[in-house]
């Protein structure tokens, strides 16, 4: 197998795998969303709420906020508290969250939690928990996705018109010689839009066998690389103990 980081931008990461199958892509798409623990909020203790959003509006809100810690954080069941202590004319950012612990800090400061008008005011406590996102979405590190990678195949019939080139909304596709080739495989995502122009019916869209590009949107709680190596972790304690299982039989 081999892994190849081909994309990184505003916490998007793109990897090219070669020599794999979708049953273990999916395995480690699922085992990123399930199985990697990452802090949220999980009981708000409300000491005081005079805005217009009620009690439950506010907890909600605060349980979908990433939260940012070091890599020792990646356990179940260990806790952190924030507080929250604001009072209008005003609004309440998530960067207004403080933590108790210094290592622990809101990933996305700039998430809006409550509008306070003058003399409205939110002053409570939270314990963020460590969890995995089996349990809830809002414990999810990333949403990760994957696909083939795209191979374009030309017949016969093709007499180089050049309409697929100009219809492809990816500028991915090029005249070389007298040859239709895709430049850039992983900018295509497989429209379909290069066949049905084709007047002779000379193109078609296959797969790469092997070959897969996977999509990490991280929501900050974690690098992306110690989100992969703990789904990675995980993937390979499942496999030995349903080893050991299987050898008892």
């Amino acid at each position: 197998m081999d892994a190849k980081k081909v994309y990184e931008k505003n916490g998007v990461v793109k990897m090219l795998v070669k020599g794999t199958d979708s049953a273990m892509m999916n395995s480690v798409r699922r085992a990123i969303m399930n199985y990697v623990p990452v802090l949220a909020v999980e009981d708000v203790f409300i000491y005081e709420n005079t805005s217009v959003l009620f009690d439950e509006f506010l907890a909600h809100r605060l349980g979908m906020v990433p939260l940012k810690s070091d890599a020792k954080g990646f356990k179940n069941g260990g806790k952190v508290k924030l507080t929250l202590e604001k009072e209008g004319p005003c609004t309440a950012y998530s960067k207004d969250l403080k933590s108790t612990d210094p290592k622990v800090e809101v990933a996305a400061k700039q998430i809006p939690l409550v509008k306070l008008e003058k003399g409205q005011k939110v002053k409570l406590e939270m314990d963020a928990v460590f969890e995995g996102g089996k349990q809830h979405s809002k414990w999810q590190p990333a949403s990760v996705g994957y696909g083939e990678v795209p191979v374009l195949e030309i017949g016969r019939g093709c007499d180089l018109c050049g309409e697929c080139v100009k219809n492809c909304a990816k500028h991915a596709l090029e005249i070389k010689g007298k040859k239709v080739l895709m430049e850039d495989p992983l900018a295509c995502d497989l429209c379909g839009k290069c066949k049905d122009v084709c007047a002779n019916g000379a193109l078609n869209l296959g797969f790469e066998k092997g070959s897969y590009l996977m999509t990490i949107d991280n929501y900050g709680s974690h690098e992306t690389a110690g989100i992969l190596g703990k789904a990675l972790d995980s993937l390979a304690e499942k496999a030995a103990e349903f080893k050991k299982e299987v050898a008892k039989i």
